[in-house]
């Protein structure tokens, strides 16, 4: 009978006797068992991580100059910030055409933001200047 407290290392309490290898595939064959257990978990995670359909909010920057909005077509996702930044010398707005969101007048160098709230489509415009008109698409 073995003694089980003693201090020498015993490999048949560790790893029991199927479970041993000799030569160069010794390591191989003592953690098979264990990546036979763990490969489920790790592909699980996986599909999970790719299935869950969450993704992160992005941030857009729309910049306002030469009286016009760059890019003047954005398409963002639900939740999805967008930044309007005025580099133009004079003030301008971001107004949805139906009035759902105004940026109110922004002086040169002041930013709004506005999160994308629900699907929808249409055309902004600055209320100073209503030749200046943008397109957003939210998905």
């Amino acid at each position: 009978m073995r003694n089980r407290c003693s201090s020498r290392w015993d490999p048949d309490v560790v790893w029991p006797v199927r479970w041993r290898a000799t030569g160069t595939r010794a390591l191989a064959h003592r953690f098979t068992p264990l990546l036979a257990m763990a490969a489920p978990l790790a592909v699980g995670a996986v599909v999970l991580s790719a299935c869950s359909g969450q993704s992160q909010p992005t941030r857009h920057v729309v910049e306002i100059r030469n009286f016009g909005f760059e890019p003047g077509t954005l398409h963002v996702a639900v939740g999805d910030t967008v930044v309007w930044t005025n580099r133009d010398v004079v003030p301008h707005t971001a107004t949805a055409r139906d009035d759902a969101w105004d940026s109110g007048a922004l002086a040169t160098g002041a930013t709004w933001t506005y999160v994308a709230d629900a699907v929808g489509e249409g055309s902004y415009i600055c209320t100073i200047h209503p030749s200046m008109v943008g397109w957003i698409e939210v998905r």
